[in-house]
This record gives structure tokens, sequence and C-alpha cells, in this order.
């Protein structure tokens, strides 16, 4: 094993979020905008989007600008909103870490290394993750977008990628994921990157690894 620490991304990598669509997500920024006066089912896909952040901060003021809408204020309803509906399909069921991502955190833990979780879900959503399924113990540092105004730091931009280096400190860093994004923030903070194919990626992208699963991951690494 080559690298000191090893970064994770969430949602596709560690839990199976990604499930139906991400039609849970969706509906659940309809709830807040509809608390907004909103007619929410007449807002297009991207919109929603936009809504929840998926395009930066930026896009988030200019569709609320064009909504009529305050932003930080409808980022916040929309990260709390989306957050209970996590928590609802945790306690359903429906959310499951993956048997993989289990069997090579299981792998990792005893080694010498720093492990972490960066990703583009609000805070709340990762510290319901992480306490809901017990894997607090295996990460020295997790974080996810704290505010509307941290929104601007969320990968590809590679700050919290960086707060995450100094924190877990033993290099050399790789950072595991399942978008584009992941894969720009990890090349911009200057670490290796895996791009986990769960789903497809329509962009391209040269990561160091591209694997179907983190099994296949944890063997090209010699730690399965």
């Amino acid at each position: 094993m080559r690298y000191g620490s090893v970064i994770f991304d969430m949602d596709g990598v560690l839990l199976n979020s990604l499930v139906d669509d991400e039609e849970w997500k969706y509906d659940a920024v309809k709830q807040a905008l509809s608390k907004q006066g909103l007619e929410a089912d007449e807002v297009s896909r991207r919109d929603l989007r936009r809504f929840l952040g998926d395009f930066g901060r930026q896009e988030c003021i200019n569709v609320c600008d064009e909504y009529g809408l305050e932003p930080d204020r409808v980022w916040e309803l929309v990260a709390e909103t989306t957050n209970l509906a996590r928590i609802e399909k945790v306690k359903d069921g429906e959310f499951e870490i993956y048997d993989d991502a289990r069997g090579f955190l299981e792998a990792l833990h005893p080694r010498d290394l720093g492990l972490g979780v960066i990703s583009n879900a609000p805070e709340a959503a990762v510290k319901t993750t992480m306490q809901f399924f017990e894997m607090e113990h295996y990460f020295s540092y997790y974080r996810g977008v704290e505010s509307f105004e941290d929104l601007k730091k969320r990968k590809p931009h590679p700050k919290h990628l960086k707060i995450a280096q100094a924190e877990l400190k033993k290099s050399p860093f790789l950072y595991i994921g399942d978008e584009p994004s992941d894969i720009k923030a990890a090349e911009s903070a200057g670490m290796s990157s895996a791009l986990v194919e769960r789903n497809t990626v329509e962009e391209e992208v040269n990561p160091d690894f591209r694997v179907q699963n983190l099994k296949v991951l944890g063997r090209e690494l010699g730690v399965l």
C-alpha cells in the first residue's frame, strides 16, 4: 500500500444513495420549494439541481433570483429537507453501505493510514450517515458542505480536500470518488484519484485508477 491517507466521497462510493435516479432527493427539494410558495412540480430537474447547489454557489444564487427567493434561506431549507428524507431512507433500510465499501474499510482500518470522507452533501447528511451506520471509528476526519457560504468550496474546488490533507497529515494521498468533480478536485489538490464507476460517467476524466467497485480497487492496491 503506497498511500499514507485514503479519502472517500460518500454518496455512490460508500453509500448506495443513488437509487431510483435520486428521485427521493428531488422530491425533498420540491417539498422545500413548496414551503416557499412555489409550484414545485413545474420546476425542471436542472433547476432542482441548481437549488441543491450541484452547480456551485453562484448558480444557486442565480436560480433563486430567477424564482424570487432568498438564496441562503432556500439552500438551508433544501439541505434540511433532503437530510430528513435521507434519514427516512436510512431507517427504512433503503440505503445501505456497499458491501465492497465495508470490506475495503475493514482491510484499511488496521493499517497505519489516515482515513477521511469529503462529500458535497450537506454536513448534517454526512454526520447522519457516519452515526447511523456506526462508521465514525473508521475515519479520523469527515465533512460535508457546512453552510451556504461554504458551497463556494464544494468539489471540484480543492479546498475541502486540502483541509483533509492538513488534518490527516500522512502523505501521499488518494481520493476515491464517483463523479468527474471528484477527480478534478483531487487533481487540483495534488493527490492521486480513483474513479468508482458504479454509474455512467459522462464527462471524460483521467483518474489514476478506474474501477467498478472498491473490492477491485483493494486488489489493485494490494490490501485485499
